[in-house]
C-alpha cells in the first residue's frame, strides 16, 4: 500500500511547493530507504527545478528499486522534454502507460506529447483513454476533453472532434476562447458556415482585438452571402498587417463576392504585388477574367494558380468550368492524386471531384466521369448533413408548396408604387436556362443584368414568419408590411451599383417560392418561367457543385421530386397570374429564338431591340456557372446532352414518372395522383417545420371547388 505521505508529497508537487513535497519524500526514504515512489517524486521535483543532473540520478535509483513502477517513465517523460528530446519523452510516456495503464495523467501526458509530435492519431486515442479513466467531476477532464477534439479535428473526424467538445462544454468550458476557436475550425472544416458564424461572434465579442476571430467571422459571413458585413469586419485585419499577401487576397475574395470587380483586381493586385506566388490572389484574378469572360486569360490564372498550389481544388473546378473540362492528362492524374489524399476537407473534395468528372466526361469515359460526380455529391451531402444522407426536406417542401397554392388562390388588386426602378424576374428550375434568357433581355438598353439577387429569399422567409405569427391566411398583405420589404429589395440596386435604367432583372430560381409576394411587393413586375426538359436539368444540377442553399441538388431522386413541386407552383403561378406570369419553353426559345425573345420582351413591356438577339456580343460580367455558355449564340447542340448517360440517368427517370410532369416539357400535367384537395380537411398553416397540418402528395395546382 502506499505510503499516504507520497499522495500528500504529490499534490504539493502539483502546487509549485517542493520544498514541501521533497520534505515528506525524505520523510518516506528515512523510514522505507528503498521506496521507488519516493524517489521517483524526487527526481521530478528536481527536473522541474532545473536539476535535470540530479533528477536523472534519483529517477535511475527509482527504477533499479521497481523496474516496473509506471511513475518513473512519466516522470523521465518530463525529464526528456526538458532536455529537448521529443521522441524519447513520447517513448517514455508510452512506456509509462503500459505499465500504468489505469493512470489518467499517464494517459493525458501520451496524449499530449503524441500530439506534440504530430502523431494526432495517437494522441486523439491516448487523451481518449485518460477522458474515459479520469473519475466525473475530475477537474482536469474538460481540458482533456477540449484537447481530445483538437487532435480528432488534426484526424478529420469532425463528429468525434464535436462529441469531444460537447463534454468540454457541459463540464466547465462552455463558452470559452478555447472552446470558441475548435467551434469555429471545426465549422469550418465541415462547411457548416452558419456555425462558424455563431461560433466566430462569439469569439469575437469575447476578445473583439483577435485578428483570427475577425477572419473566421468574416468567412462565415462571406460563404453566407453577407459581403458587405464581412468586409467590415475583415478590413482591420488588413490594417493590422497590410504587408501580409494572404490578407490581401482574402479581402478581394469578399470584395468580389460583393460584385465590386475593380475593388476585387485592386485586392489580388495589391496581393501579387507582396508575393507573386499567392495563390489565392491568382485564383481570384481567374475568377474575374472568367466572369468578364477573358477565357484565355481565366486559364492561363488557374494553371498559375495549380503551379503554385497543386492541391488546389477551386482552381481545378474553374479550369474545367472555363475550358469546358479540358484538362490535360498531367492535370487529371494530380487531380486525382489530390483527390485521393485522406483527411481532405469536404467542401474543397467535392469541388475537385467535380472538376474530375467534367475531365472524364470531355474524355468520353462516361461511367468514370458519373462515378465522380456521384461521389462529389455525396461529398456534398457529407458536407452539409454530417453523413452521405440527403439533406433535403420533402414533407415540408411539400407542405410549403400546399400552402402556398392556398394562400394566393387568385390575384389581389393592388395599386402599383411608383419606382425609379422595376423587377424583371425570371423564375425556374437551375440550369433551365434562367441566365441565357436574362442576357438576352439585359441586352436592352433599359435593363440591367441583376444576375442572382439574394435578397428576395430572404424576404421570403420573414413572410413566411410575419404569415405564422399573425395568423394570414391569404389576401391582401397591409402596405405597411410590404414597403419595408419592398424598400430592402431595391436596396439591392444602390448596394450593387445597378442604378441609371429602368429595369434590373433578377434570375434568383428560388423566387419560384416567391411569386405570389411577389405579385403583392411589385403588382406590374413581369415574371418570366422558363421551363426544361426535366432530365437535362437534372442531369446539369447533378453536374455541379451547388451551396447549402439547394439541398435537394445532390440526389437524383431529390431533383425529381423538387422539379415536381416547381412545377406545380410553376403552373399555379401562371393560372393565378396570367397578365404578369409567362411560361417560356427553353427548347422552343433555343428553336426559334428570334421570335420567342420578341414575345418575351413583348410581354416584359419592352419595345424590340436587335442588341437582345446578340447578347453574346454585348460586353457585360457575368456571375454565374453559366459565365462561360452565355457568351456564345444558343445552340440546339446542347439540346440533348443526357442521351450517352441514359442508363446511369435512370434512377431520375424512374422518381420522374410517379411524379405528374410532362417528362419532355417539364410542364405540370393532370394525372391521378393529383386530384383536389379533400375540402374537408383544415387548411394548411405557414409552410414551417411541425406546422402543416397535412402533406401534399401529388395534389392539383389548387382546390378547384
Amino acid at each position: 500500500m502506499q505510503d499516504t505521505r507520497l499522495a500528500q508529497a504529490g499534490q504539493l508537487r502539483l502546487a509549485n511547493d517542493f520544498a514541501g513535497a521533497r520534505a515528506l519524500c525524505e520523510a518516506v526514504l528515512a523510514d522505507r530507504p528503498g521506496d521507488a515512489g519516493a524517489m521517483a517524486l524526487l527526481g521530478v521535483c528536481a527536473v522541474e527545478t532545473g536539476d535535470l543532473a540530479g533528477g536523472r540520478d534519483w529517477l535511475d535509483k527509482a527504477e533499479a528499486s521497481d523496474p516496473g513502477l509506471g511513475l518513473v517513465p512519466l516522470y523521465r517523460s518530463i525529464l526528456h522534454e526538458a532536455e529537448g528530446d521529443l521522441p524519447a519523452a513520447l517513448a517514455a510516456a508510452q512506456r509509462a502507460s503500459e505499465l500504468s495503464p489505469e493512470r489518467f495523467d499517464v494517459w493525458g501526458r501520451y496524449g499530449d506529447l503524441a500530439g506534440r509530435a504530430a502523431d494526432f492519431d495517437t494522441a486523439a486515442r491516448a487523451l481518449d483513454k485518460a477522458l474515459s479513466t479520469a473519475d466525473a467531476g475530475h477537474p482536469a477532464r474538460p481540458h482533456v476533453a477540449l484537447r481530445l477534439a483538437g487532435a480528432e479535428l488534426e484526424c478529420k473526424r469532425l463528429d468525434a472532434a464535436a462529441a469531444a467538445l460537447d463534454i468540454a462544454e457541459a463540464e466547465g468550458l462552455a463558452g470559452s476562447l478555447d472552446v470558441l476557436r475548435l467551434r469555429s475550425d471545426l465549422a469550418r472544416f465541415a462547411g457548416d458556415f452558419t456555425a462558424l458564424t455563431a461560433a466566430a461572434e462569439a469569439w469575437h465579442a469575447l476578445d473583439p482585438q483577435d485578428m483570427e476571430a475577425r477572419g473566421a467571422l468574416a468567412m462565415g459571413l462571406g460563404q453566407q452571402g453577407y459581403y458587405r458585413k464581412a468586409i467590415r469586419i475583415y478590413r482591420p485585419v488588413v490594417d493590422a498587417d497590410p504587408d501580409t499577401a494572404d490578407n490581401w487576397a482574402a479581402l478581394g475574395r469578399l470584395i468580389l463576392g460583393a460584385r465590386d470587380i475593380d475593388g476585387a483586381r485592386a485586392a489580388f493586385d495589391k496581393a501579387l504585388s507582396l508575393d507573386p506566388d499567392c495563390a489565392e490572389a491568382c485564383f481570384g484574378l481567374a475568377r474575374i477574367h472568367t466572369f468578364r469572360g477573358e477565357q484565355e486569360k481565366a486559364i492561363e490564372m488557374c494553371r498559375r494558380t495549380l503551379a503554385i498550389d497543386p492541391g488546389n481544388f477551386e482552381a481545378y473546378g474553374q479550369l474545367s468550368e472555363v475550358s469546358g473540362g479540358r484538362l490535360t492528362d498531367e492535370e487529371v492524374e494530380r487531380l486525382e492524386t489530390e483527390a485521393a489524399r485522406p483527411g481532405m476537407p469536404a467542401d474543397r473534395l467535392s469541388i475537385g471531384l467535380f472538376a474530375l468528372g467534367d475531365a472524364r466526361h470531355r474524355r468520353g469515359q462516361r461511367e468514370a466521369a458519373f462515378a465522380a460526380w456521384s461521389r462529389a455529391n455525396d461529398t456534398k451531402k457529407l458536407q452539409h448533413n454530417g453523413a452521405v444522407v440527403s439533406a433535403y426536406d420533402r414533407p415540408e417542401q411539400e407542405r410549403r408548396t400546399e400552402w402556398l397554392t392556398q394562400v394566393f388562390a387568385g390575384p389581389v388588386a393592388k395599386p402599383s408604387p411608383a419606382l425609379e426602378q422595376a423587377p424583371i424576374f425570371i423564375v425556374g428550375m437551375p440550369r433551365s436556362g434562367t441566365t441565357l434568357i436574362e442576357a438576352a433581355i439585359a441586352a436592352h438598353d433599359d435593363v440591367q443584368a441583376g444576375g442572382e439577387l439574394s435578397m428576395m429569399p430572404v424576404l421570403f422567409e420573414a413572410f413566411i414568419r410575419w404569415a405564422r405569427e399573425t395568423g394570414w391566411s391569404g389576401g391582401e398583405i397591409p402596405e405597411d408590411v410590404l414597403a419595408p420589404w419592398r424598400e430592402r429589395y431595391l436596396s439591392q440596386y444602390r448596394e450593387y451599383g445597378l442604378t441609371g435604367t429602368p429595369y434590373v432583372t433578377d434570375k434568383q430560381p428560388a423566387n419560384f417560392l416567391a411569386v405570389g409576394l411577389i405579385r403583392q411587393m411589385f403588382p406590374k413586375a413581369p415574371v418570366i418561367h422558363i421551363r426544361r426538359k426535366p432530365v437535362e436539368v437534372a442531369f446539369s444540377i447533378f453536374r455541379r457543385n451547388f451551396s447549402r442553399m439547394w439541398p435537394f441538388a445532390h440526389d437524383l431522386d431529390d431533383i425529381a421530386h423538387y422539379y415536381a413541386l416547381q412545377a406545380r407552383l410553376g403552373a399555379h403561378w401562371a393560372e393565378t397570374y396570367p397578365d404578369h406570369v409567362t411560361p417560356l419553353q427553353y427548347e422552343a426559345l433555343v428553336g426559334d429564338f428570334e421570335a420567342r425573345l420578341r414575345f418575351v420582351l413583348a410581354r416584359c413591356g419592352l419595345s424590340w431591340s436587335r442588341k437582345c438577339l446578340e447578347y453574346y456580343d454585348v460586353e457585360r460580367t457575368v456571375m454565374t456557372f453559366s459565365a462561360t455558355q452565355v457568351r456564345r449564340p444558343p445552340s440546339k447542340e446542347h439540346l440533348d446532352s443526357t442521351s450517352p448517360y441514359a442508363t446511369f440517368l435512370s434512377p431520375f427517370d424512374a422518381a420522374l414518372s410517379r411524379q405528374c410532369v410532362d417528362n419532355e416539357t417539364g410542364m405540370w400535367v393532370e394525372c391521378d395522383g393529383n386530384a383536389a384537395p379533400d375540402p374537408d380537411q383544415p387548411a394548411p398553416k405557414p409552410g414551417l417545420g411541425g406546422l402543416m397540418q397535412r402533406v401534399l402528395s401529388g395534389r392539383r395546382a389548387r382546390d378547384r371547388s
